[in-house]
């Protein structure tokens, strides 16, 4: 007995019919999206958020990632700043030159003795010289003639003679009474202002002197040839005096530049005048006693 083939399914043949038509569905609509979207066109951008409804709650913004906390920065030890350097002071400038003293219209071959200085120098007050100015006294005469010295100088006075003297002065500038003193002593006095010192011997009239007393350093005294220098001086344009003790002071401006030389010729006339001085208790000379 031959048996007969087993009856199809009747649902097999719908399921193809299924299948083939959502393949050509799906090609359809590719087709339909490419047709649609224009060449170079992007694709759309994602649907932004709706706002929120009215009465709803804010929605928080999103936190940013945490970091870790930064490790504190070594800034090793304070550096310390040099200070700017202050500028360097300008050079100093010299005046150096001659005096020539006449007398009746003949130029003296002496010119020793006129002290030469300048006034109002800027600087701090100078300070006075740790050693002493010696006015010696030889053979009855005072050694040098003529100084000059700044305030505050001490100024010795050594006896070199065989024979006693008292040095005095009644000068506005200094006054003073050293006293009878001996042969090889030696006695000093400190300037105090300025001004001109007359110094004189109690005992011998023909024995005389004279200090200039500066508030300077700014000075120098003519040796035999009229010459003078003075050195370190602060660049700038002063009042220049060349004094002598017989005669009128010359006075004028100088004008001195950093780190250079003005020379200066100085003419002087000399015009001696008689010294009628007393002893130091105002009598005329005569007899010592």
């Amino acid at each position: 007995m031959t048996s007969s083939p087993p009856p199809s399914s009747p649902r097999s043949e719908p399921r193809a019919g299924r299948g083939r038509l959502s393949w050509a569905l799906r090609a359809g609509l590719g087709a339909l999206a490419l047709v649609a979207l224009p060449a170079g066109a992007t694709e759309p951008a994602p649907p932004t958020e709706a706002p929120p409804s009215e009465g709803a709650p804010p929605s928080e913004p999103p936190s940013a990632p945490s970091e870790p906390p930064s490790a504190p920065i070594d800034l090793g030890a304070p550096v310390e700043l040099a200070p700017t350097p202050a500028p360097a002071p300008p050079r100093p400038a010299e005046l150096r030159g001659e005096v020539r003293i006449t007398r009746g219209g003949r130029l003296h071959k002496d010119r020793s003795g006129v002290v030469v200085y300048l006034e109002r120098v800027p600087g701090p007050t100078p300070t006075p010289p740790t050693e002493p100015l010696k006015i010696r006294q030889h053979n009855k005469t005072f050694l040098p003639r003529v100084s000059a010295a700044v305030v505050g100088t001490t100024i010795d006075f050594p006896n070199d003679d065989k024979i006693f003297h008292n040095v005095f002065s009644l000068s506005r500038a200094l006054r003073f009474d050293l006293g009878l003193y001996k042969s090889g002593a030696s006695k000093s006095v400190v300037t105090t202002r300025e001004g001109v010192v007359d110094i004189y011997c109690n005992i011998h009239p023909e024995m005389a002197a004279k200090v200039v007393i500066l508030a300077t350093t700014h000075f120098a005294v003519t040796g035999e040839d009229g010459s003078f220098a003075l050195q370190g001086v602060p660049p700038g344009t002063y009042p220049v005096v060349a004094w002598q003790a017989e005669g009128e002071p010359f006075r004028g401006e100088v004008t001195l530049r950093a780190g250079e030389a003005t020379t200066l010729t100085i003419d002087l006339i000399e015009a001696p005048k008689a010294d009628p001085h007393l002893r130091k208790d105002g009598t005329p000379y005569g007899r010592y006693k």
